[in-house]
């Protein structure tokens, strides 16, 4: 019988479980991990620290990236929508980095989302680059 009949609630534990990440490297299946794990956080709730250090490893990967982007496209003969896209998006990901987290938990995990969203655009503009 059911924890609380006629409810459906049967007393199971949670819904969703993040998949771990690695925990050392740099590679694009480490850094795909640490953005899934950033951009899941509307459907987990991850202890401050956790959100602290996925911060710490996309900014990172931010501002490595973006150098290693612009230079891509300035460096070489590319489609000028591709160009636009790729400054564009370098752009945006400089100005998500000076925004910082501000104050309190939500805050802090609404910043780790967007610095997830910009490091999954950036990680697909490298390797269609490549």
């Amino acid at each position: 019988m059911p924890l609380c009949p006629y409810t459906g609630h049967t007393g199971g534990g949670l819904t969703y479980v993040p998949p771990p990440t690695a925990a050392a490297g740099a590679g694009p299946d480490v850094v795909d991990a640490v953005i899934r794990d950033a951009i899941a956080m509307d459907r987990w709730l991850p202890a401050p620290s956790r959100v602290a250090e996925l911060t710490e490893r996309l900014r990172a990967y931010i501002g490595a990236a973006v150098p290693v982007v612009e230079g891509a496209v300035q460096g070489r003969p590319v489609d000028d929508s591709v160009r636009v896209e790729v400054l564009a998006t370098a752009a945006e990901a400089r100005h998500r980095l000076g925004l910082g987290p501000g104050n309190g938990y939500a805050s802090a995990i609404t910043y780790a989302r967007s610095l997830g969203l910009v490091a999954r655009d950036l990680l697909r503009l490298q390797q269609g680059l490549r």
